[in-house]
């Protein structure tokens, strides 16, 4: 290892002892210059940075603390490591030194050669760890920089996405409603009025939806709307749904108790049960059944409803299960013509989690998958929805 030392002193046997000491190193080859005068220093730094300067503190025309300043400023981009020498034992200017930037302070005469090179090494490891860290910093508030910039260009374009998918839905919906106006009385029949009002439904979750997304993007906290509900009347209507839009699969609904009424965010269900009965036909065979089971049960500390989605598809892989909640993870075993982005299901933990409840998963490849959401029934209604059935709860974790 070569390292480049400048000595400013002005004593000539103080510097002999220096040189003598360096050049007895076997490990480190040093490169020694000297000169006498600060200014002389000043001019030798400025014009090539050396890796460490040991300067004497009684120095004629500026003091070695007033050199370490002036090189602090003409050496800013990159400062070496400095040590001051003394003739006395000054605590106070040891402690003034130290506190304008030099890594060590050595009493002329009480210092071994090996205390002197062993003080040059650790003054280098001091500056080389200190710009390292600053190199850090400086990495990270460029990563950061970047991050906030790219974040902009992404909410920007989010939200011009948001406004211009919301057009076309407002016309699927106008023109259902369009329909339904205009079509005599005899051509409406009931199965194409439910198909209109399914028309409406879905073009209105759309929007929720989009909405829903954009608010997310931008690192919003979902917060729950809670009010007293059925949730087995939304589970007969999403099932109903399906029946209407699907003649590709089975539908079975299978209800075990009576009461189905628990304080939820209709909303925040209506998407679980979508993502959970959407990928059920998504990932079953045409002619494949879809069961839909909901429960009602009790614990010692609460009641509670089951809400099961069980198909009849390609199953998921044991290695896959862990991560099947995780966002944009998509199962090994599913073929690139099924689309998807993997970010459903990690929404759907979410808002039952926010519920306070748990879901889970069972599975075995190439023989189907069931989801088990357990929801708390008896969780409190902030007082605010309670009143106007639109305050956000805020208890959202």
């Amino acid at each position: 290892m070569s390292v480049r030392v400048l000595q400013v002193d002005d004593s000539v046997a103080d510097q002999l002892v220096v040189r003598r000491a360096l050049e007895r190193d076997p490990d480190t080859r040093w490169k020694l210059e000297q000169v006498s005068t600060a200014e002389e220093g000043l001019e030798r730094a400025t014009a090539s940075i050396p890796d460490v300067v040991l300067m004497d503190f009684h120095l004629p025309g500026m003091n070695g603390v007033e050199l370490l300043h002036a090189l602090r400023e003409r050496c800013a981009e990159r400062v070496p490591a400095a040590i001051i020498l003394t003739g006395t034992g000054n605590e106070r200017l040891a402690v003034e030194a130290m506190q304008s930037g030099a890594q060590d302070y050595l009493v002329k005469g009480t210092f071994t050669p090996e205390r002197l090179r062993h003080s040059l090494r650790a003054a280098l490891e001091t500056v080389r760890m200190a710009r390292a860290l600053e190199e850090r910093r400086l990495q990270a508030e460029r990563a950061e920089r970047a991050a906030r910039e790219a974040l902009a260009v992404r909410d920007e374009l989010f939200s011009l996405a948001t406004h211009d998918l919301k057009g076309p839905l407002q016309i699927i919906t106008l023109n259902a409603q369009l329909l339904r106006v205009k079509l005599p009385p005899e051509a409406l029949t009931p199965s194409l009025n439910t198909r209109l009002s399914s028309i409406s439904h879905a073009a209105m979750r759309m929007g929720e939806l989009i909405d829903h997304f954009l608010v997310a993007t931008r690192g919003r906290e979902q917060l729950l709307y809670r009010e007293r509900m059925d949730l087995s009347a939304l589970v007969h209507a999403k099932v109903r749904e399906l029946e209407s839009t699907s003649n590709r699969h089975a539908f079975h609904l299978r209800l075990e108790g009576k009461d189905f009424m628990g304080n939820w965010d209709p909303k925040s269900l209506e998407r679980v049960l979508d993502n959970l009965l959407s990928n059920a036909l998504k990932y079953s065979p045409s002619g494949g059944d879809i069961v839909v089971t909901l429960a009602a049960q009790a614990t010692p500390s609460e009641r509670q409803v089951r809400l099961c989605v069980e198909d009849s598809g390609l199953g998921i892989p044991q290695e896959d299960l862990p991560r099947v909640f995780e966002r944009f993870h998509r199962a090994s075993n599913v073929p690139a013509s099924i689309a998807g982005s993997g970010v459903g299901l990690a929404s759907v933990r979410r808002l039952v989690e926010l519920h306070g409840g748990t879901i889970e998963v069972k599975s075995q490849q190439g023989h189907g998958a069931t989801f088990t959401v357990l929801l708390p029934q008896d969780i409190p209604v902030d007082p605010v929805s309670a009143g106007t059935g639109t305050g956000p709860e805020q208890d959202a974790r």
